[in-house]
């Protein structure tokens, strides 16, 4: 692999809507910034449980007890394949699909697992059960993943790499076919999301943490509302109102802020999604401990995890090192790829080979690739 195959054009310099002005030059380098905003959420929830952990057996059992371990709770939609279905239907685009389909099981083929022991990967998984079914609430369908983001930890790097994962890509799904990402949570909860990427981006997944997120709007209406910047398209999709500006939102409208996309892209409203975290990071640097305290006591039950309590209590105790490690963002794919309307469903059909190689370069920098199936993994 050559160092071209390793470099990614961000911006399509054949779309005017992709082009960088130096307006988008001066947001990038604010957006550099707002970095180590959106790291102290997680320094905010790290601190809270260091006191936590500090106060003894019982209060950390506890709060640990509130999670939920295991894979997602729930039942398969039995109109599920229907819902999902894709069809390709003019000439044209059945070629794409034909190819889109040769090309993942050509990616399929290759039994190379990217890994190694100095990179923890933890797949942070987003769901909606709504507001009638929580995570506990066996009898609910499972719910199609609304965000997966990917915190990968490099220990030897001292570098933490939050990856956000395009829930529209065409990827194949054991056992159901090849469909959207997001898809695979609603067959088969977390466990089987996690084999899908494993067995199309070829890296190891070592945990997931799952998040319902239908308790979001309460976690913003604790810390009293955020304020975010919206544009007049945005502002009148959520407050009927047509001019560009700062808006404060409660839960719900942060909410609604964050699901977004029908004015213009699922791309655009994972940047949305992190306005809306930088917002809260900014409010987190002026909570309380009590508030924090009662920021867990409402995310925590909403939480499921493969992680056991001796695992969380020794991750605890990695805080300080975590803390002190450089954070970057990305999301895959990392250029601008159109997407496909089919069925009135979004698809994204990614060259694996590329997408691939920018994966690993990002996750394993300087790192030589080792085969799960030769380590007996």
């Amino acid at each position: 692999m050559d160092d071209n195959d390793r470099k990614y054009q961000v911006i399509d310099p054949e779309s005017e809507e992709y082009k960088l002005t130096d307006k988008d030059l001066k947001k990038e380098k604010k957006k550099r910034r707002k970095v180590s905003a959106g790291a102290k959420v997680l320094i905010a929830v790290l601190i809270v449980l260091i006191i936590i952990f500090g106060s003894g057996a019982f209060l950390i059992n506890s709060y640990l007890s509130k999670l939920n371990y295991g894979d997602s709770k729930g039942t398969v939609n039995p109109s599920l394949d229907k819902e999902e279905e894709i069809s390709f239907e003019a000439e044209e685009d059945i070629s794409k699909q034909e190819a889109a389909d040769v090309e993942i099981k050509k990616n399929l083929d290759d039994n190379i697992m990217w890994y190694d022991e100095k990179v923890i990967n933890i797949l942070l998984v987003g769901v909606d059960y709504g507001d009638d079914e929580k995570v506990m609430f066996e009898g609910a369908y499972l719910p199609r993943s609304d965000s997966m983001t990917l915190i990968s930890l490099n220990l030897e790097k001292n570098i933490i790499n939050m990856v956000s994962l395009s829930r529209a890509v065409y990827v194949a799904i054991p056992g159901h076919g090849n469909k959207r990402l997001n898809t695979a949570h609603a067959y088969g909860g977390s466990e089987l999301l996690v084999e899908t990427i494993q067995n199309n981006y070829k890296i190891r997944i070592d945990k997931y943490v799952t998040v319902d997120i239908s308790g979001f709007a309460e976690i913003v209406d604790i810390l009293g509302g955020v304020t975010v910047e919206m544009s007049a398209k945005e502002a009148e999709a959520i407050l009927s109102t047509s001019k560009e500006g700062s808006y404060h939102l409660n839960g719900a409208q942060a909410v609604m802020f964050t699901r977004l996309r029908s004015i213009d892209s699922d791309r655009m409203r994972t940047g949305r999604q992190r306005k809306v975290l930088n917002a809260i990071a900014a409010k987190l640097r002026r909570s309380s401990v009590s508030t924090m305290v009662n920021l867990l006591d409402e995310i925590l039950p909403l939480v499921t995890t493969n992680f056991s309590k001796t695992e969380l209590i020794g991750q605890a105790a990695n805080a300080r090192k975590y803390l002190g490690m450089t954070i970057n963002q990305d999301i895959i794919p990392h250029n601008a790829t159109a997407l496909t309307m089919r069925d009135g469903k979004e698809v994204l059909i990614l060259n694996w080979a590329e997408t691939k190689s920018y994966v690993h370069n990002l996750l394993y920098p300087d790192m030589t690739p080792q085969s799960a199936e030769d380590a007996g993994e």
